[in-house]
């Protein structure tokens, strides 16, 4: 599991209080509920208001999944797959690709795109119409996900308005009070700020890092995918698993603990 996202929110909110209480602010002053609802609540609802209620949800559970750590192990699985499926096709020829399509595992999500190629395969399509055929399905992916990156994009740039919104009506409610007591009008104004500062401390330090994580994740998502095209126009072009082996380890790279596989991969 990567708990980097909660690490950083847990960094990023403790050296803010930190830094406040070393200037001998008071740090129970700066949680409020009525500035919380209105900048929380203000930033929902114009979220909702721009996207779908599944767009939203998606990029809820693409959230939560952000949380396992990606690694080249479930890649090196994907090219040990891939180069099984090779070393049949090459001996039995496209009669066995029927019958490794009804592989349970190729129904999970992350083989969903090797199983289309496969029936392509089968369909004696030209590597060149796989390839195209298999790169559009990725396209459209992407597109989607990236509605899923925009979904805290928007909250991210939605929160400070309404902290800015929450800091204005408190402002109203000092000036409509009036100024008969000067020290009670300087803590009900710090005090109508209090929504700015949420605003401006939601967006950086949780929106824009999850959106950062989910963008990050799909970059290596789309590696991942043309990583099994290539293999999969391997297979139809009849490549040895090995060569394929071979070819495929270049895309360890864009793991952070790919190097040794990466470089295991070349020397073979």
């Amino acid at each position: 599991m990567d708990f980097s996202l909660i690490i950083g929110i847990i960094i990023g909110a403790a050296a803010l209080l930190t830094g406040y209480s070393l200037e001998h602010g008071v740090i129970s002053s700066l949680f409020l509920l009525s500035p919380f609802i209105i900048v929380c609540g203000g930033t929902v609802g114009a979220v909702v208001a721009s996207f779908s209620l599944n767009d939203i949800a998606m990029a809820m559970r693409a959230m939560f999944k952000s949380f396992r750590h990606p690694h080249s192990a479930s890649m090196e699985k994907m090219i040990s797959k891939i180069s099984m499926i090779a070393n049949r096709y090459r001996a039995d020829g496209v009669t066995c690709l029927e019958d490794i399509s009804r592989d349970p595992e190729l129904n999970q999500e992350e083989y969903l795109l090797l199983k289309e190629g496969l029936v392509l395969i089968q369909e004696l399509k030209s590597p060149e119409s796989i390839q195209y055929t298999l790169e559009s399905d990725i396209r459209a992916y992407v597109q989607q996900k990236s509605i899923e990156v925009s979904v805290f994009e928007a909250a991210a740039g939605y929160s400070p308005t309404m902290g800015v919104i929450g800091t204005v009506m408190g402002l109203i409610m000092v000036l409509a009070s009036g100024f008969d007591d000067p020290s009670k009008l300087a803590g009900s104004i710090g005090t109508a700020f209090i929504a700015t500062l949420y605003g401006v401390f939601l967006a950086n330090i949780v929106y824009l890092p999850i959106a950062t994580k989910l963008k990050t994740q799909l970059k290596r998502k789309h590696i991942q995918k043309e990583m099994i095209v290539d293999g999969v126009c391997m297979i139809a072009n009849g490549n040895t698993s090995r060569n394929i082996e071979n070819e495929l380890a270049l895309y360890f790279q864009a793991f952070s603990d790919g190097g040794k596989r990466y470089k295991q991969g070349i020397d073979n």
